[in-house]
């Protein structure tokens, strides 16, 4: 009885042992295919090299793909109009405001000119960050009354939520509408396409803020 548990055990581990040893070559067999099979074959590297610049052309082409998607996507400026100003120009028909954008870096020379763009900020065609633009609300007293009316925002607490404002850049005619009308001391809403500010009275720190949403 004994000796018949032992031949059984004896046959178990056999048939483990064999089946152990054609695992290891099997093993061994996937380990060692590909040079075996390189070697046989000179052709096969060759070929995989072009499958695999086959991918990467694949992939190239699919980037460029993107690309182009996210170049059509930003580029979403008006049409050029030959008929407009080369000159950058703020247009609120609302208050009757018609005048030049400056673009210098110092406040104080570019204010008495008129409508400033606030300079490290967003312009219509790059508007990552919200264009600010700012006039004087009074002026000097040497500006003629058109001017005044024209290119100052002694007016700009008058527009409303809905307003639209335009502004000719390049030849281009953007337009955008307000959302928010606020007076603050200072800007509360930078998620704006564009914000127009001048100051509520003479030498107070309240400014007149009105926040507006690009539409066209």
């Amino acid at each position: 009885m004994k000796k018949s548990f032992l031949n059984n055990l004896s046959k178990i581990y056999l048939v483990i042992g064999i089946f152990l040893i054609f695992c290891g070559f099997i093993l061994l067999g996937i380990t060692f295919y590909p040079n075996i099979w390189y070697s046989i074959d000179d052709s096969a590297t060759d070929n995989d090299i072009l499958s695999i610049q086959k991918e990467i052309e694949i992939l190239e082409e699919k980037e460029k793909e993107d690309i182009k998607k996210e170049v059509e996507i930003v580029d979403n400026r008006p049409p050029i109009n030959p008929s407009l100003p080369t000159t950058p120009m703020l247009k609120i028909n609302n208050i009757g405001v018609d005048g030049e954008i400056h673009r210098g870096e110092n406040a104080k020379v570019e204010l008495d000119k008129g409508i400033w763009i606030v300079p490290g900020y967003g312009t219509p065609d790059n508007n990552e960050l919200p264009i600010i633009i700012a006039a004087h609300r009074f002026g000097y007293v040497y500006w003629s009354s058109e001017f005044r009316t024209k290119s100052s925002f002694y007016n700009l607490p008058k527009l409303r939520v809905g307003d639209r404002v335009q502004i000719i850049w390049d030849q281009r005619e953007y337009q955008y509408e307000i959302y928010k009308a606020e007076d603050d001391k200072q800007i509360a809403d930078y998620d704006a396409d564009l914000i127009l500010y001048t100051c509520r009275m003479y030498n107070s720190p309240i400014r007149v803020f009105r926040y507006l949403r690009r539409i066209k």
